[in-house]
């Protein structure tokens, strides 16, 4: 076979020239999205690089792999200023997801970096999984599955959710598809949201209300703000000491709007009957009490673990950097407060 030296030359340059985005993602991710975003990365000019692990990447491999890249699609890692110094090429981090808490906002601005995230992407999925907790915790469902495994047939009397008060803190895209979904149960729901959407009221069924009558007054609560220095902790020892004897609590949101160890001690005391958590303030919690406790229905995280949400996240991230990195803008920017 003859190569043409000139093609072939050619054909290396392009390659060498060819500008890179880096992807880090958890290995489940690998055979459901490898496929689709190499074709969709590669078939607009760039290379892909994506980076697989359980946990996210230790900061010398990431600053490795990060050097070459115009373009970083985000999952845990922590991206500051520290590893932006090294990233002289990055024009644009987006967020696989929608939460940017990891992000140091202030040191992309300073370096000239665009943020993203995905608004919207992973509602659906969230969603179902808080009614799914709901309705788990009020009829003990996976308690009775556990005991029954183990050969011990017992029963119990649980709740239903029909008719109950359910409060929804956070009434953004998440928020608003839990209410959607619970109309069929329940007429009683409040919200709280620091923007207020009269319209939103009619369309789904709610009601406005404060941070306070929420805690008091709610059978369940479901968290669904972001973690920001004014929400940190937001469920503490005096909150869960003002809620409604037997309440549920819910987080599908950030481990850090909840004082996890105030939460342990309220769910022993009784005051909170059970509580659904997918968010740990340290994840992965190897050293919390909730493990070891089945009042609590504990989750690794996986509100937006469908594959359905995964594919809306990854087209919406590769959107994301693709339209920076053309110079067409940034769709769904992320600023500083």
């Amino acid at each position: 076979m003859v190569v043409d030296s000139k093609v072939h030359r050619k054909e290396i340059s392009n390659m060498a020239e060819q500008q890179e985005i880096l992807v880090t993602m958890a290995t489940n991710l690998r055979d459901i999205l490898y496929d689709h975003m190499e074709k969709r990365i590669s078939s607009a000019g760039f290379k892909l690089n994506a980076v697989f692990s359980d946990t996210p990447l230790e900061d010398a491999k990431l600053k490795e792999k990060i050097k070459n890249a115009a373009g970083f699609i985000v999952s845990l890692e922590k991206v500051n200023d520290d590893l932006l110094k090294g990233a002289k090429n990055l024009k644009v981090v987006s967020k696989y997801g929608v939460g940017t808490d990891n992000i140091d906002l202030a040191a992309a601005e300073s370096h000239g970096v665009e943020i993203a995230n995905c608004p919207g992407s992973n509602s659906n999925a969230v969603a179902e999984l808080v009614i799914g907790l709901m309705i788990t915790m009020s009829r003990n469902t996976q308690n009775l599955c556990d005991r029954l495994r183990e050969g011990r047939w017992t029963t119990e009397v649980g709740f239903e959710l029909a008719g109950k008060r359910v409060g929804i803190l956070g009434f953004g895209n998440i928020g608003r598809r839990v209410a959607k979904y619970l109309k069929p149960f329940t007429g009683d729901i409040l919200v709280y949201d620091v923007f207020v959407d009269r319209k939103a009221e009619g369309e789904y069924g709610v009601r406005y209300t404060s941070v306070d009558e929420i805690i008091e007054t709610s059978d369940y609560i479901t968290l669904h703000l972001p973690l920001l220095p004014e929400t940190r902790h937001l469920i503490d020892k005096d909150s869960l000491a003002r809620m409604k004897k037997g309440v549920y609590l819910i987080n599908a949101a950030r481990g850090g709007v909840v004082d996890e160890d105030a939460l342990f001690d309220a769910v022993v005391s009784g005051r909170v009957a059970g509580a659904g958590v997918d968010a740990f303030e340290f994840e992965p919690p190897t050293a919390s009490r909730m493990l070891k406790d089945e009042r609590f229905i504990v989750l690794p995280h996986i509100g937006a673990a469908t594959v359905e949400a995964s594919f809306n996240m990854v087209n919406m991230a590769i959107d994301n950097v693709l339209s920076v990195l053309a110079g067409k803008g940034n769709p769904h920017p992320v600023r500083m407060v």
